[in-house]
């Protein structure tokens, strides 16, 4: 009887950390040490250097989260606001005084403690819309167009909503992109529609290539009626920023197969190469003129948190609808569903949409933050490139806008395999092998979606350069670990 001969073993994952010098719990060795370990040039009988603290989180866009501190004057004036008493108290600055005053002013009874409607419906959009014409140059914006919302992910999920029509024979399909934030394929399976992913073409940028996006539609037709197509700029994870060709390609597109186009720019002020600047979708409509100028459907978004602020726990943003009919309008204006932002973030949203004024103080200091934050994140960006650039089994698309790298790493055959036994994605094993090792965290690219075959992480910008440099020194050398382990 012929016997077939047994498969060749699996390698187990990384064995436990009492048996080997470099596999070690999260946390108790430097990143040195796990380098050294990795490499294998540190001998069981040189002790591990202990560090306190947690693991090292390089994985999120949330600005605070990663050790960027806030502004203090925006905090100066939130806590004067709040506390009126701090008036006149040398602990806060005289700018920061005089802003909380006219504030004040137009609070109901000079309380931040109301509703304060009018605040909410008139004063701040007010002020919104005057930020987007100066960022437009000039493109008329109009206050009512302006929805302030708790946070874009709970208003997501009540703009789709709106286009579905749970009577139609098929469901709405919305277009997201691939890799592309996990909030939008959930928001359209809460708001009843079915999310159709639509590829990146990684090896151009992480551009949206108009080709494989009409074959998509092709495809989504046999099953959905594609109505809404998601649009991330600057892209998240991928770093890419649109330029004005692609942008108008996209205009073009939607305006052919009457598609509203969801237009994600949260990640604005974060774009950070001069020679890839950040252009809004609705500058680039009103610049293409008619017909397009007036009949493209548009929705877009700004999130404090993705802001020069990085206040995210204050949940706060807006939405501009662009050539929205009025029967859509209408909703966002009195449905007491949509969540309001509390009044401490629409403070710190209004102070960030005041005009330029270089004699302000806050201004003087939010321009500085601004600078200072594209300054930090081209930077990290460049690192990346160099020191990834130069690890075999490791390559990054140029990153030029956002808060993350995404960077695509080889699993060998093995690794894969033993990812199934586990029950795992294969990059999420990656992740927590890394994490165990290492302490450093990072997002498995599966968490964004990312083009069959291939494996991604996702990398922050945020943290500052020396907490990033013996990450990514850190990672190359588990990786090349990780290699030779399941070679």
């Amino acid at each position: 009887m012929h016997v077939a001969p047994l498969p060749a073993p699996l390698p187990a994952p990384f064995p436990s950390p009492f048996t080997t010098p470099w596999h070690f719990p999260a946390g108790t060795v430097s990143t040195a040490a796990a380098m050294a370990m990795a490499q294998g040039t540190l001998g069981t009988s040189e002790p591990a250097v202990l560090v306190p603290g947690v693991p090292v989180d390089c994985s999120g866009d949330d600005a605070h989260a990663v050790g960027r501190g806030p502004l203090a004057v925006l905090r100066q004036v939130a806590a004067t606001c709040a506390y009126p008493d701090l008036l006149g108290s040398p602990a806060v600055p005289e700018s920061a005084q005089r802003r909380a005053r006219r504030i004040l002013q137009e609070m109901d009874a000079g309380n931040i403690g109301g509703y304060n409607h009018e605040h909410r419906a008139l004063g701040v959009p007010t002020r919104v819309a005057r930020f987007l014409e100066r960022r437009d140059s000039g493109v008329p914006c109009h206050p009512c167009n302006i929805i302030l919302c708790n946070g874009t992910a709970s208003i997501l999920p009540f703009v789709l909503s709106l286009v579905v029509d749970e009577r139609a024979a098929q469901p709405t399909g919305v277009l997201v992109p691939v890799p592309g934030p996990p909030l939008h394929a959930a928001a359209a399976g809460l708001a009843g529609a079915v999310a159709v992913p639509y590829p990146l073409a990684e090896e151009q940028g992480w551009a949206v290539a108009g080709e494989a996006l009409r074959q998509v539609l092709r495809q989504a037709r046999v099953r959905c009626h594609p109505k809404v197509l998601c649009i991330v700029n600057p892209g998240d994870p991928t770093g890419h920023v649109l330029s004005r060709q692609s942008m108008e390609d996209i205009i073009r597109l939607v305006a052919e197969e009457h598609l509203l186009l969801l237009a994600d720019e949260v990640q604005q002020e974060r774009a950070f190469l001069p020679g890839c600047p950040f252009l809004s979708f609705k500058r680039v409509l009103w610049e293409m003129g008619a017909p397009l100028a007036s009949t493209v459907q548009l929705v877009s978004f700004y999130s404090l948190s993705k802001s020069v602020a990085g206040e995210s726990g204050f949940r706060v943003g807006f939405l501009e609808l662009v050539n929205i009919e009025e029967g859509i309008t209408l909703p966002f204006q009195l449905a007491q569903s949509i969540p309001r932002p509390c009044v401490l973030g629409r403070i710190l949203l209004d102070l960030l949409m005041d005009p330029p004024d270089e004699g302000d103080p806050i201004q003087k200091a939010l321009e500085e933050q601004r600078q200072g934050l594209r300054r930090d994140l081209a930077h990290n960006a460049r690192r990346v490139q160099e020191v990834l650039g130069r690890a075999p089994g490791i390559c990054c698309q140029p990153v030029q806008g956002g808060a993350r790298a995404f960077p695509r790493i080889q699993l060998p055959p093995r690794a894969l395999q033993q990812a199934r036994v586990l029950g795992l994605e294969p990059d999420v094993f990656f992740c927590q092998e890394l994490r165990e090792a290492t302490g450093v965290v990072l997002a498995p690219g599966s968490e964004f979606g990312q083009p069959e075959g291939t494996y991604h992480v996702g990398l922050s910008l945020l943290p500052p350069a020396e907490t990033l440099e013996p990450v990514l020194l850190a990672l190359t050398h588990f990786h090349a670990a990780f290699l030779r382990h399941f070679s």
